[in-house]
């Protein structure tokens, strides 16, 4: 049996620094609380609060003055007035790229832009992102493009971890639209790369393995390049999964993992699928 394991699996940066800020913190703060899951990975979140992280879905739960982490996903400008308020001392781990984004939706709503944001309407990261400006459109299919109204200044936009592929014939759909929309392409490079290195894994295997939270978007559109790419594929979020036993049939097995997922458990999958054909 031979494995293969995208070189792009582990953690991306943003979620590397996140994670590893909130545990440098929670050793060093008497308690600590973070604004929603630090990333899309129930291993992540259930270790941090064994460190002693206490997760929230909302600053009105906590006191004021308490110490608080914005997660990578960022929040929207809101959220931010509303610590100031508290007086809490945030500890913000918004991924750079996603602060960019909010930036840049701010500036060309400013010049007097309408915003087209391009991303999943329940993600985190678009939620915060919506927050910069005062009329944002969200869409994330090209059937979405047809009841947009006509505007006369228009600048899109793209969640970080979106699919390339249906990025690439939204852009293309929007351009025949409003020839003279600005569209700016913010998909993470590390996304693009999994996803491309990901096509190229599971053309070559039997069996793909992709692992990554339940909820995490950018797994779930690596499984879907995997499917599009290969006949038998799984999607798992750890190395306890039952279904990790299915690769015994199969000669080539491919394993690529989202953005939230630590390399550490790429690893033990590895090591139990090397255990299976010990067996």
């Amino acid at each position: 049996m031979k494995i293969i394991v995208g070189k792009e699996s582990g953690f991306c940066f943003g979620v590397k620094r996140a994670v590893d800020g909130v545990k440098e913190d929670v050793k060093n703060l008497d308690k600590l609380y973070c604004l929603g899951e630090i990333v899309h990975n129930e291993g992540v979140v259930s270790e941090l609060e064994n460190m002693g992280v206490k997760f929230i879905e909302s600053l009105d739960e906590i006191e004021d003055e308490s110490n608080v982490a914005i997660r990578a996903h960022g929040v929207d400008e809101k959220t931010y007035k509303l610590a100031e308020s508290k007086n809490l001392k945030v500890r913000d781990y918004t991924c750079p790229k996603v602060a960019q984004i909010h930036l840049k939706i701010k500036e060309k709503a400013n010049d007097g832009y309408t915003i087209i944001l391009i991303g999943k309407k329940t993600h985190p990261e678009t939620i915060g992102s919506m927050g910069y400006a005062k009329d944002v459109y969200v869409i994330e299919t090209i059937d979405e493009i047809e009841s947009l109204p006509n505007f006369s200044k228009v600048f899109s936009i793209v969640q970080t971890t979106f699919s390339m592929s249906k990025y690439l014939e939204i852009e293309k759909t929007l351009k025949e639209k409003y020839p003279n929309i600005e569209c700016l392409n913010t998909i993470c490079a590390s996304t693009k790369n999994r996803q491309e290195e990901c096509s190229k894994i599971a053309k070559e295997a039997d069996f793909m393995i992709i692992v990554g939270g339940k909820n995490s978007s950018n797994t779930k559109k690596l499984y879907e390049v995997a499917c599009a790419n290969c006949e038998n594929c799984i999607i798992i979020q750890d190395e306890n999964d039952k279904k990790i036993e299915e690769c015994k049939n199969y000669d080539i097995i491919g394993i690529m993992s989202g953005a939230s997922t630590p390399i550490e458990t790429v690893q033990k999958i590895v090591g139990n699928i090397n255990s299976l054909c010990e067996v």
